[in-house]
């Protein structure tokens, strides 16, 4: 019983440490769910190339799911969107935007970068040794030999980043729609990273916000 419940154990850590979620939190603000027209994607960064991929990717996941969309690098006004915006200079963008289209908007960021420590619990495993017992004659039996294998600390960076999506059709108010946080530990591949980020912001929005066209 014992060596079943190490197994139970070893097996749901495995299925943890394996996952490849990013999103570990989301709200759905406008509780609201209609159609688009032509969707924004901005992936604000100082790295050029890491902007280009992450738009490209989410872009190309709107489309195959009957979105249309398009990323901010090839859109006149959005090129460059580092600087911090006024807001008579944010409500003349958005004004463009309209004008070029666009009814929705994906604007991602990185919030925060900070070391983390997981604990991977150790492991078992039982050997079972000969021994002799007795006097006379010989008898051979076997003793179990169990050891354990300390838990392991794991150190790394995770960075943390939002996306929120906008509706750019309303004219007052607050035009936020959904707001999800991400998660990622010591990415290794940005085609990777990129591709599983893209995949579970686009479900969340179409479970959420945004309704496909029949």
């Amino acid at each position: 019983m014992r060596v079943l419940n190490v197994l139970v154990i070893c097996f749901v850590f495995l299925l943890t440490s394996c996952s490849s979620s990013y999103l570990t939190s989301s709200e759905n603000v406008s509780k609201t769910k209609q159609e688009y027209d032509k969707v924004l994607v901005v992936g604000r960064s100082k790295d050029k190339t890491s902007r280009i991929k992450f738009e490209s990717e989410v872009v190309k996941t709107l489309q195959e799911n009957g979105v249309d969309a398009k990323a901010s690098y090839e859109v006149e006004g959005t090129k460059d969107l580092m600087n911090k915006l006024s807001e008579s200079q944010i409500q003349s963008l958005k004004q463009k935007l309209v004008t070029q289209g666009f009814d929705g908007a994906i604007l991602t960021n990185l919030i925060n970068t900070e070391e983390y420590t997981d604990v991977l619990p150790g492991s078992t495993s039982t050997a079972y040794v000969p021994a002799r017992y007795g006097r006379f004659g010989r008898y051979v039996g076997y003793y179990p030999i169990t050891t354990w294998e300390p838990d392991e600390l794991k150190t790394g960076i995770k960075y943390v980043f939002e996306s929120s999506f906008y509706n750019l059709s309303k004219k007052t108010g607050d035009n936020l729609e959904w707001v999800g946080r991400f998660e990622l530990k010591d990415p290794s591949s940005i085609e990777r990273t990129t591709s599983i980020y893209s995949k579970e912001l686009v479900q969340a929005l179409l479970k959420n916000n945004i309704q496909t066209k029949k």
